[in-house]
């Protein structure tokens, strides 16, 4: 029996993002990394597994949108600090990268939300 893939929906691919940020400012990681290790804490409290979602890439497998996804649901200290945390880290992640970076990673995240599609 075919399992149904996830129903988060991707908006911009993280990855993609992730990467230009990485390769352009060494210390971004040092922001980033704390945060994504507090996500996968609070995940693991929650008994949060973002690996068990089904997609149709398996790039995007484990995927850090997944874990968010259900951290909103299931977490109001994730809410609270995303809430606070959350817009300023984009703000700062989004003012590195150019717009056309921008874009190539809504384009990338709406192909890679296409049943079927691998990379």
């Amino acid at each position: 029996m075919p399992q149904e893939l996830s129903p988060v929906v991707c908006k911009n691919c993280a990855l993609l993002l992730v990467r230009r940020c990485y390769g352009k400012h060494w210390w971004f990681r040092l922001i980033r990394e704390p945060l994504v290790w507090g996500m996968r804490l609070l995940s693991l409290c929650h008994g949060i597994d973002a690996r068990r979602h089904v997609v149709s890439n398996p790039e995007c497998h484990g995927c850090v949108r997944f874990m968010k996804a259900e951290l909103e649901e299931k977490s109001p200290t994730f809410r609270f600090l995303n809430d606070r945390i959350g817009p300023r880290f984009g703000a700062m992640r989004n003012a590195m990268l150019t717009q056309a970076e921008l874009d190539e990673a809504k384009r990338r995240a709406r192909e890679m939300m296409e049943p079927g599609r691998r990379g």
